[in-house]
């Protein structure tokens, strides 16, 4: 039973099913999360527009964003049938990651054997796929679904039945298009062109469906995507070039090498794991393996330079690179000797995830007046009235107001003349978060609590 993969996805599973129905308020990325369900919800209350997705940010404009494809916030459809929750994002997250790492499974039994296998899903099973693989952000859910389309690849050609193509194409378009790292992945599929022991006719057919997979995707973050930014100039992330990327990434190498060190597995046993089966593969000769590494690790050192600092300052962008981390890990563990030392290995490299990640299952309770924001937006402002909060670049309070308008900095919620000039755009009340901002502001107070402060303007505009 132990040895058995599904008894442990099934665990995990369940594991990682306590707090599924918490809003996200717990202190990793809950940021991102509130953002997410933003665009979602805009989706299900609004015009469901998947060309132009929509966030609560923009003030007075428009509030189309540049941002990836809202595939994922699309999925979010209970909404429409069960009303209005925090929590559906999780659950689609948790169900498309588990099935993601059952399909990396099943990969790595046809092409290193049931023991690497094993090792190498456990080792999934407990990394960074554990913590963010239950929350509200399409990052896990990109890779899993380009995991699933391998495995419909694999199928394909080894049981010589192109229809699981059909399968593999869309698949691997959609988790690209939901976040376009994730894409790094079909190295494994481009290899399979390059092998020449396949017939030509296969290699055509794998050339043909990964460029069909690969053509939405690069046309939403190639052309579409810069389209909605010159148009409406609002942006969720910011690429550098290559050269600047890494001019902004150096002073971060330490936090950069830490991503791959910790980050990635969650577990310091596994990154030596990892390590030991890179070296493995390379005294071994193992060019299957070593192609594979070099395939995925050369586009993602592009995604690397291209975020800069980024990468360093948020844990899930190592995401993408997490399968084949493990991957080298279960090779490495392979290595000791059957029975108890594996047992004691996993066991392990388990507790040292599970340890450290308890408290994320639980949600947070620092900001959990977060969740009265609503109520107290509804006494002082209408649903369709702009507002405004303190909170710079965080959409957490906004998300939660459940508004449109503006997120203001310390200096611009305190300057008169900013307040004034967006009170003639339709700025009719300021929500600041006093944790966030407790100093008084220019305009008229119309509500205080221990955590809120409500203000509108001195006269009416």
């Amino acid at each position: 039973m132990f040895s058995d993969i599904r008894f442990w996805l099934v665990v995990v599973f369940l594991i990682r099913l306590v707090g599924i129905t918490d809003p996200p308020l717990e202190n990793t990325h809950s940021w991102r999360q509130a953002f997410t369900n933003m665009v979602a919800r805009n989706l299900a209350e609004g015009p469901f527009d998947l060309l132009n997705p929509h966030t609560d940010l923009a003030g007075e404009r428009t509030a189309i964003v540049a941002s990836e494809f809202p595939g994922y916030n699309a999925l979010i459809v209970f909404y429409r049938v069960f009303g209005p929750a925090h929590w559906y994002g999780r659950l689609i997250a948790l169900v498309v990651s588990t099935l993601g790492a059952w399909a990396f499974h099943a990969l790595q039994l046809r092409r290193y054997g049931k023991r690497i296998a094993f090792l190498s899903t456990f080792v999934l099973l407990w990394s960074a796929w554990f913590v963010y693989g239950r929350k509200s952000m399409p990052d896990t859910f990109s890779v899993a679904l380009v995991l699933i389309a391998l495995y419909a690849v694999d199928k394909a050609f080894t049981d010589r039945r192109w229809a699981w193509l059909l399968l593999a194409t869309p698949l691997a378009a959609l988790g690209g298009l939901c976040k376009i790292p994730a894409i790094v992945l079909c190295a494994y599929w481009g290899l399979l062109v390059l092998d020449r022991s396949l017939s030509l006719r296969w290699r055509l057919l794998l050339a043909s469906t990964l460029a069909l997979a690969m053509a939405p995707v690069f046309w939403w973050y190639f052309h579409w995507q810069p389209y909605l930014l010159s148009t409406y100039g609002n942006q969720l992330y910011f690429p550098y070039g290559l050269h600047e990327g890494f001019v902004d990434l150096r002073p971060h190498m330490d936090k950069a090498f830490e991503r791959f060190r910790f980050s990635a597995l969650m577990s310091h046993l596994a990154f030596v794991a990892s390590l030991w089966g890179l070296w493995r593969s390379v005294r071994t000769g193992d060019r299957r393996t070593l192609w594979l590494v070099l395939g995925v690790a050369l586009p993602f050192g592009y995604f690397i330079l291209k975020t800069g600092s980024v990468f360093a300052l948020h844990a899930y962008y190592i995401l993408p690179l997490v399968p084949l981390l493990a991957l080298l890990a279960g090779i490495g563990l392979s290595a000791l000797p059957k029975g108890a030392w594996t047992g004691v290995a996993v066991v392990l490299v388990a507790a040292e995830a599970m340890g450290l990640r308890w408290s994320d299952l639980t949600g947070g309770s620092e900001r959990a007046y977060l969740l009265r924001a609503e109520t107290i937006a509804d006494r002082h402002s209408g649903m369709d009235d702009l507002v405004a909060t303190a909170s710079g670049m965080d959409p957490r309070a906004m998300y939660y107001l459940h508004r449109h308008g503006w997120n203001l900095d310390r200096e611009q919620v305190t300057d008169a003349r900013t307040l004034d000039s967006l009170g003639a755009l339709g700025l009719r009340a300021i929500f600041v978060e006093r944790s966030v901002c407790d100093t008084s502001l220019p305009w008229l107070l119309l509500y205080e609590d221990a955590d809120w402060r409500v203000y509108g303007p001195v006269s009416a505009p």
